[in-house]
């Protein structure tokens, strides 16, 4: 008797065990996704900063100090922050400064899902 009831808990034990595995690998199917969109974000990330450094160059800000910082929202928007850093930016024209502004704006990317938010200092 003792051994029928151990062996029914043995049982109900490894059909739990077995069940629990079996939804942990049906859950690692998303966070996949997610690695592979993550993965999507790094590159576009790297690219957007080699195009922001192009156009520090062009408009005189040469080694530039480039920090993109980001935050995702639950609804997966993501806010960067784009902080450039440079001692020659205040000695910049008003007209100058917009434009430079205006071009590292235009150059975001996804702008249904990414904000960009940007800062200067000297």
């Amino acid at each position: 008797m003792r051994k029928n009831i151990r062996f029914v808990l043995f049982t109900i034990a490894l059909m739990l065990v077995t069940g629990c595995s079996m939804g942990g690998v049906a859950m690692c199917q998303p966070r996949d996704h997610v690695y592979v969109n993550e993965q999507r974000y790094i590159e576009l990330e790297s690219e957007y900063i080699k195009e922001v450094r192009t156009l520090l160059d062009e408009a005189g800000l040469i080694h530039a100090g480039v920090m993109l910082t980001h935050v995702r929202e639950e609804d997966g928007t993501r806010i960067y922050k784009l902080q450039v850093h440079h001692k020659s930016y205040s000695f910049l024209k008003n007209e100058e400064r917009e434009n430079l502004f205006k071009a590292l704006e235009e150059c975001g990317f996804e702008p249904d899902t990414c904000v960009f938010v940007l800062s200067f200092t000297a």
